[in-house]
């Protein structure tokens, strides 16, 4: 059997090659001259095909020696080297007419067979690619190449049935085309009605099936799509979320910008309204949050639900902060918000930042430890505070006690220790364990470091 030189998908065995059937044919119709230059443009294509090289060497034998001349006898007797040559020459034409008969005999018997057996190998090989066709799909190659097995091979017992086979799985496969074009206009139940007609026998049932099971999802999609729609005109809007929600977790890719978009518009929707209903119940204002970050999920850079969720989620910290008692939490969180929008949340954050400034500043003072950050910023609370309460004596007290502190530490840090005794000898008279005992521990060294320390604060 011919060597095969490549696969299915690459170059042809030389055997099968066009210029092989047209050599064959010129040897069939006795054309032996024109069928050795036939192969001989063959062998150029295929250098390596050794078969093919003996072929043409015997075609040109029998070509060269297909018949003999008539050569007369010279009845005189010849001369000594005469004689010689002339037996010579009987050798030569002798071996010669040996070489005919023996062309004559591999032409009269090898030959035939030898062109049987390449026909054979020729047929099996086109029945090995029509198989391989139909099992890759390919029924049009396949349809190809029993049309040429017709006139090759007409009485081939193969031949119907493996007609029957590829119009069979043609037609299912023209099946399964026409319901995916029914289910790409999304005309859904006759997408289904098609694909249930390929039996499990056809190649593309598994694939069928898959499509009968999509088009359901897509239909049970469509239909929540559309109570999403119904929901929406009816401002719905819990209703609308669940089934677009719903939607969004079963396929993203399902009306992705339409979905996101009424996602979007849902949320921001279902926020407003609970922040407008709030009047300062936190349960709702969290609720609120949580449909803020649903639409900035969706619409990240959309600067009016940035500005809502800031202010809503500083409420909130506000108040979780108002519940644990701190205060210093309190003023940092509902301060901005205050700033912001004076009258978020019904206009209750005023009122309650004026309870908080106070006790925000009596916090950040017992917790300073003579931190000069934390003293004025307690300086400042105690400055709002008594802006609402200008009568109120315990807070100036308050206030004036930090602002000599930090007085103090202004002046130690010039180095003018008098000027620190100054300061801080005052306050270690009226309150000697202030800010923890660390006015009494400044005051020590400001006396140690003063070239003239007071008598009146500076005692051993």
């Amino acid at each position: 059997m011919a060597k095969r030189e490549d696969t299915f998908d690459n170059p042809i065995p030389y055997d099968q090659h066009p210029l092989h059937h047209e050599a064959m044919q010129q040897i069939a119709e006795g054309n032996e001259d024109a069928a050795v230059s036939t192969l001989q443009r063959l062998a150029e294509i295929y250098p390596k095909e050794q078969a093919l090289q003996d072929r043409i060497v015997r075609l040109q034998l029998r070509t060269t020696f297909g018949s003999t001349d008539y050569i007369p006898l010279d009845r005189t007797p010849p001369a000594p080297v005469l004689r010689t040559a002339v037996l010579m020459l009987l050798a030569v034409t002798a071996c010669m007419v040996v070489v005919a008969a023996l062309a004559a005999a591999y032409n009269r018997l090898w030959v035939p067979q030898e062109r049987a057996r390449e026909q054979e190998q020729y047929i099996e090989s086109l029945w090995q690619d029509v198989s391989l066709r139909i099992d890759a799909g390919d029924l049009s190659g396949a349809r190809e190449i029993l049309d040429t097995l017709a006139t090759q091979a007409p009485g081939d017992p193969r031949l119907q049935d493996k007609l029957q086979v590829v119009t069979e799985q043609q037609a299912w496969a023209n099946l399964y085309a026409d319901a995916v074009a029914y289910k790409e206009r999304s005309e859904w139940q006759t997408a289904v009605d098609l694909a249930n007609q390929i039996p499990a026998a056809s190649p593309d049932y598994d694939r069928a099936q898959q499509l009968i099971q999509s088009v359901q999802e897509l239909s049970a999609l469509e239909t929540a799509w559309q109570g999403a729609q119904t929901l929406l005109q009816a401002e719905d809007w819990q209703g609308a979320l669940s089934d677009l929600t719903w939607i969004r977790a079963q396929n993203p890719e399902f009306r992705r910008a339409e979905v996101e978009d009424q996602l979007y518009q849902v949320h921001s929707r279902m926020a407003q309204q609970l922040l407008s209903q709030a009047n300062g119940n936190v349960d709702l204002v969290r609720q609120a949050i949580s449909h803020l970050n649903e639409a900035l999920a969706l619409r990240p850079t959309d600067q009016s639900l940035i500005e809502a969720q800031r202010l809503a989620a500083g409420f909130v910290a506000g108040s979780e902060a108002h519940d644990r008692g701190d205060w210093v939490g309190v003023v940092t969180r509902w301060e901005p918000v205050y700033r912001a929008q004076p009258d978020y949340q019904g206009g209750s954050l005023k009122q309650a930042l004026d309870e908080a400034y106070p006790l925000a500043a009596m916090q950040l003072i017992s917790q300073s430890n003579g931190s000069e950050r934390l003293l004025r910023q307690a300086v400042g609370y105690l400055d709002q505070a008594l802006l609402t309460q200008p009568d109120n004596q315990q807070l100036r007290e308050e206030r004036q006690l930090a602002a000599d502190y930090l007085s103090g530490l202004e002046a130690a840090a010039k180095t003018d220790w008098d000027l620190a005794v100054s300061y801080w000898g005052p306050i270690h008279q009226l309150r000697p364990d202030y800010l923890n005992g660390k006015v009494a521990d400044n005051l020590r060294l400001a006396c140690a470091n003063s070239s003239a320390p007071s008598a009146t604060f500076c005692t051993p």
